[in-house]
């Protein structure tokens, strides 16, 4: 089935006329001069001409006896003019250009990361994201010149009608109409490279994740001992070659026509010339007027033929556009309300009949939850992998929406909370932490609350995560953290223990730890929970967690079964219940101990 293309006029319109004012807000000053020197830039060159033709005939008059000194001073101060107005005219487009590329840039990277997470995790979200970033600034762009063609070749061509519409007008009325076909040729065509476009999206987008994976020396490592560099690649040229392989089938379809139109031409531009020649036989025209006249044919039929192409480019990138647009106009689902929570007290956290599940999904996660976070507390979430631990952290986060029933913050909903207000709450590490590389270590820990600037809370930050290895590094909290940017680069688990400082830095009433410290080695994972439980006094602190030695000293511990809580307690009260949570603490701790 071939994908959906944008039919309707009105649609193409108001892509149109939005990326008008997408062009315009770029840069207005430099805009509005654009068109005043194209208007002026588009007029002299026929001034120009005129004058060059009166030259022409005032020396084939005046030959021998005198320099035609009047009319070649005239031809020399229009010939600079022009040249001075197109300089103009070049300098400014190249300025829109470089002001459009960085207004285009910022405007889509401030969108994507202002998204919400559910349109983050959603496939056709993702999916429009990828299409959008590989062209959507070039196809702007291209279309910001094709506007500014347009308008040059409207205006040059209504002043070339005016000076040959009364004299020639079957001629212009035949080079009008020879650009007829070539419209609807290339208009059909466009059509066809666009679902070309939207047929090899996926493939595309495999190109793009294989192209990363053939260059990160991580995925490389592993590639390498496994001698999989080969089989990797082979996909990759299999898929870029199917896709080129397209592209010229579709190119060589479309020479023909292209031949045809290309022959056509000839014959229009010899019959004009021919009438031309015709009239200076007959004493209609002098050689000067004829130059004149057969330059500015000539120049309508460029006119029209850019006119065309810049249409139908146009027409073409409106459907690339057209998903730029949907990313730009796309509304979080998750907005928040007004309600606020004041600090430093951490706010009495409610489940309340709690359902939910993925929006892409047909299966619950959870059903009719029922939990409450008392302030202050200490609570670790276990339990095996799909239970829904890492689901209920994004709830608590407002990430997601329940599907049903209610999270109370202090007895107000969460949905009726400011959303920075509540943002401004947590300290959360994810899973699946962040290593910012292209900054400084000071850089990564002051990203954890970048309002503030305080050298000594680092370091005390730095201390609590058992993170003291940066005083090897010679440049100390200025070390960039990759050799990429002449710095150090730390292996996994210091990476996770800057992640842990950074969560220290930002010394939030509620502290959501998932999966902490997976990555680091037993000793400072009890010399950083021994801080952290030492420290944690007046906030709540949830954890989530598969080892047991991470979480056994929290005041409670929740126990989560195929989205239930099954059950809840002390480490010694769930020891001495001898359910899910003993077995498999007994389990661990067997895996600990057990010698071959």
């Amino acid at each position: 089935m071939s994908p959906p293309i944008i039919k309707s006029p009105k649609n193409k319109a108001g892509n149109l006329w939005w990326t008008l004012k997408l062009i315009y807000a770029s840069a207005p000053p430099v805009i509005i001069t654009l068109l005043i020197v194209q208007i002026i830039s588009s007029i002299t060159p026929f001034a120009r001409n005129k004058i060059f033709a009166q030259l022409i005939d005032d020396v084939l008059k005046q030959i021998p006896s005198s320099f035609p000194q009047s009319s070649f001073s005239l031809f020399l101060t229009f010939l600079a003019l022009s040249s001075i107005f197109m300089f103009l005219q070049n300098q400014l487009n190249r300025i829109m250009d470089q002001r459009l590329q960085s207004y285009l840039r910022k405007l889509f990277i401030n969108k994507v990361c202002h998204l919400d997470y559910q349109h983050l995790e959603s496939k056709d979200t993702g999916n429009l994201i990828s299409k959008v970033d590989e062209e959507f600034g070039w196809r702007i762009r291209q279309t910001a010149s094709d506007l500014t063609n347009i308008f040059s070749n409207l205006i040059s061509l209504t002043t070339v009608t005016i000076i040959l519409l009364p004299i020639y007008p079957k001629l212009w009325l035949l080079i009008f109409l020879s650009q007829i076909p070539q419209y609807l040729l290339e208009k059909h065509w466009v059509k066809k490279n666009w679902q070309l476009h939207e047929l090899n999206s996926e493939k595309n987008k495999q190109i793009w994740d294989l192209n990363h994976q053939l260059r990160q020396k991580n995925f490389i490592a592993e590639l390498r001992v496994n001698d999989a560099i080969d089989h990797l690649f082979k996909k990759y040229a299999y898929l870029f070659d199917e896709i080129t392989n397209n592209r010229i089938s579709l190119r060589i379809k479309q020479m023909p026509t292209e031949f045809i139109l290309t022959i056509f031409s000839t014959i229009i531009t010899g019959i004009t010339l021919s009438v031309l020649i015709n009239d200076i036989r007959h004493g209609l025209l002098s050689i000067g007027l004829f130059t004149f006249y057969f330059q500015s044919i000539t120049q309508i039929s460029d006119f029209f033929r850019g006119l065309v192409f810049s249409f139908v480019s146009i027409n073409e990138n409106s459907y690339h556009i057209n998903n730029f647009r949907k990313i730009i106009n796309l509304k979080n689902f998750i907005v928040g309300g007004h309600a606020k929570i004041s600090q430093p007290i951490p706010p009495l956290i409610q489940f309340k009949n709690v359902s939910f599940k993925y929006p892409e999904s047909d299966n619950f996660v959870f059903k009719n939850l029922n939990l409450v976070i008392n302030s202050k507390e200490e609570i670790a979430i276990v339990g095996i992998n799909g239970a829904g631990k890492s689901t209920l952290i994004k709830l608590i986060c407002n990430f997601y929406q329940p599907t049903s029933g209610e999270i109370l913050i202090n007895g107000v909903n969460l949905d009726k909370i400011d959303l920075k207000n509540w943002y401004h709450q947590l300290s959360y590490l994810a899973q699946e932490f962040n290593n910012y590389w292209n900054l400084n270590l000071r850089e990564n820990i002051e990203i954890g609350n970048p309002k503030i600037k305080n050298i000594s809370k680092i370091i005390s930050s730095l201390q609590k995560s058992d993170a003291m290895f940066y005083k090897k590094y010679k440049k100390g909290l200025e070390t960039p953290l990759s050799p990429r940017y002449g710095g150090e680069e730390p292996s996994w688990g210091q990476w996770q223990k800057i992640a842990i400082a950074r969560t220290f830095y930002r010394n939030a009433p509620i502290i959501i730890l998932d999966e902490p410290t997976a990555s680091i080695d037993a000793v400072s994972e009890f010399k950083i929970f021994k801080k952290l439980y030492q420290q944690i006094t007046g906030k709540t602190l949830i954890i989530v967690s598969h080892r047991f030695s991470t979480v056994r000293n929290a005041q409670r511990i929740i126990v989560i079964d195929k989205g239930k809580i099954v059950e809840s307690g002390s480490h010694q009260q769930l020891i001495k219940l001898n359910g899910l949570y003993a077995k498999s603490f007994k389990l661990q701790a067997k895996g600990y101990t057990q010698v071959d």
